[in-house]
């Protein structure tokens, strides 16, 4: 059997055919204005290669609005992702929308391979709640395909794709901010993707604050591309069972969080936390949190979904990135003194 990333897809068709994937696009969706030779050597490649479309977008060749959205997510246990992906399909369901999702597990051919359905496949839109930064590069091509694109992820800004995003510097600041204002001066960092912008972000933000503060140490702690829960629990463990362990921990995910709550349980052991972005158990536990509103965020795709490629709300120029405000939810466990 095939493995899933061997079979054709709209971009191998269009390499064949020695033409762009917007055009292949227009000639397997039946489109007319493509000269025949075009049309001819598009056909011609899709059958040395086995490509068909599926059944959904030859109802949908006619024309009219295809009812479906494509959404790519990296992690769907990541809590900040699952998150917004519910917020985002209630803000969907009720314009008559329907989301398509891929879990691309960090593999950056998945996701290459999901937007080429999705393109070959006429999708209303793409949303992009996380990419990997490798994949970044793909969504070029999707935004030259006319099909509209909202990301929440920086990785993917560009040409074509409308980003809404958090102040990502703020939350880093924020979050070692709360720490200082509480004496903390040994820090401990865990952060995700090193490639990520987010995680760049977050980490200049972080650094700004401890900008003149020769008696702070974090950099001997910081870890990048922990990225995962078990990564994360794994680097905290180390930490917390040195003799110079740090009094306050800052996790760069909700993910990252939940791996560090798990070695402080296992150890017994709980240093002060401020965790950046939101998760379900945070309350429960007296985390504090530096969040954005995600449900603003998913409101504001949904309407930049709804408006055709290249135009704004009344037919005029696209809006572009939007940034959302971030703040501080202050449970406890940022609060703490190194003393306590």
């Amino acid at each position: 059997m095939a493995k899933q990333n061997d079979r054709p897809t709209l971009a191998t068709v269009a390499s064949r055919a020695g033409v762009s994937i917007k055009t292949a696009s227009r000639v397997l969706n039946g489109e007319k204005h493509v000269a025949a030779r075009t049309a001819e050597k598009v056909e011609d490649a899709a059958a040395e290669l086995g490509f068909r479309l599926n059944s959904t977008a030859r109802r949908l060749r006619a024309g009219g609005r295809s009812p479906y959205i494509g959404v790519v997510m990296s992690d769907g246990d990541d809590p900040f992702q699952a998150r917004l992906f519910t917020l985002l399909e209630a803000e969907l369901s009720r314009i008559g929308l329907r989301p398509v999702v891929t879990v691309t597990a960090d593999d950056p051919d998945r996701e290459r391979g999901f937007l080429d359905e999705c393109l070959a496949n006429d999708m209303t839109g793409i949303c992009v709640i996380r990419s990997h930064p490798d994949a970044a590069r793909f969504y070029a091509d999707a935004a030259s395909a006319d099909v509209q694109i909202v990301s929440f992820d920086p990785s993917t800004a560009g040409p074509g794709v409308d980003l809404i995003a958090g102040d990502e510097e703020l939350a880093g600041r924020l979050a070692a901010t709360q720490l200082l204002n509480h004496g903390h001066i040994s820090l401990g960092v865990i952060g995700d993707h090193s490639t990520s912008p987010i995680t760049t972000a977050r980490l200049a933000g972080i650094q700004s604050a401890f900008a003149g503060r020769s008696d702070v140490g974090w950099r001997a702690y910081m870890r990048e591309d922990a990225h995962d829960l078990a990564s994360a629990k794994n680097v905290v463990a180390a930490w917390l069972g040195s003799r110079s362990a740090p009094s306050a921990l800052i996790t760069l995910s909700a993910t990252l969080t939940q791996g560090a709550i798990d070695a402080c349980r296992r150890l017994d052991e709980w240093p002060a936390l401020v965790s950046i972005d939101d998760f379900p158990a945070a309350e429960l536990l007296d985390v504090t949190v530096i969040d954005r509103d995600v449900q603003s965020m998913a409101a504001e795709a949904v309407r930049r979904l709804q408006d055709p490629p290249g135009s704004g709300a009344g037919g005029g120029p696209r809006r572009g990135s939007a940034r959302v405000p971030v703040h501080v939810i202050a449970r406890g466990s940022g609060e703490e003194s190194p003393d306590k």
